[in-house]
């Protein structure tokens, strides 16, 4: 079986649903580096939770306090404080484990025999690097995101990092377009990719700011599990289950 040859709106909801995997990969390279040095992050669905500006969190002892770099106050869902090296390498591995992510795509999609496992290869791959291309092609009129923070730690202007994250997701972007054979069925795809991943983008960003203020709110219902906010736990384990059940 050709796995390119798949039903437009099968298309969309392995989309929609695999949008929340690759979301997690790229926030599990930040936490890891979080959690394995002790620090005891909270991560909700798209971040570290954090609050900026006014009004302070509700608890302020619970969270460590943070400067960006225009000098705007922030709070950060810590146990313990970064060190500055330890903070540019957490912030480095969040766009390495979106590359690594990638790779994997692609890898499931050229390697594997399952036609199933390779459709989800690639959409993953095709999700992950349009995402990000499109990020990093923003990257010179946009301020704050890892890079911003991780270009004020080294001292370096931010598109010395934005070039060569942007190229990698553009190449790797193209490879599992071309992979797809005829423009016909490329469109097909991509067009599915975005109608499926948009909206559960959109859910993401509003999950999150749910969680961000139940958090500070101190609701129990979203205490933290192995550095992830509770709700946040659930869906990270039911969704990928979601997925392998329904497309294999």
């Amino acid at each position: 079986m050709d796995y390119r040859k798949i039903g437009f709106w099968q298309l969309v909801i392995l989309a929609l649903l695999l949008n929340f995997v690759v979301q997690t990969i790229h926030e599990a390279g930040h936490w890891a580096v979080c959690e394995t040095l002790g620090h005891g992050p909270v991560w909700g669905f798209t971040q570290l939770l954090q609050i900026w500006g006014d009004p302070p969190p509700i608890h302020p002892d619970e969270w460590i306090t943070t400067i960006a770099p225009d000098g705007g106050e922030g709070w950060l869902r810590l146990a313990s404080s970064l060190g500055t090296n330890e903070f540019i390498i957490m912030l480095f591995v969040g766009p390495l484990a979106s590359i690594l992510g990638v790779v994997l795509g692609l890898s499931l999609m050229h390697w594997n025999r399952v036609p199933a496992t390779k459709q989800m290869g690639l959409v993953m791959a095709l999700i992950g690097s349009l995402i990000m291309s499109q990020y990093y092609l923003r990257g010179f009129s946009r301020m704050g995101g890892d890079e911003y923070f991780l270009a004020a730690k080294l001292g370096i202007p931010k598109y010395i990092i934005d070039i060569p994250f942007g190229l990698a997701f553009i190449i790797a972007f193209i490879l599992g377009v071309w992979a797809l054979g005829d423009w016909r069925t490329r469109l097909k795809w991509l067009g599915a990719i975005m109608l499926g991943s948009i909206p559960s983008g959109l859910f993401l960003f509003k999950a999150n700011a749910i969680v961000l203020a139940q958090v500070n709110l101190g609701n129990p219902l979203f205490r933290p599990l192995l550095g992830w906010s509770l709700p946040v736990v659930v869906v990270n384990v039911i969704e990928p289950a979601i997925v392998f059940r329904t497309f294999n």
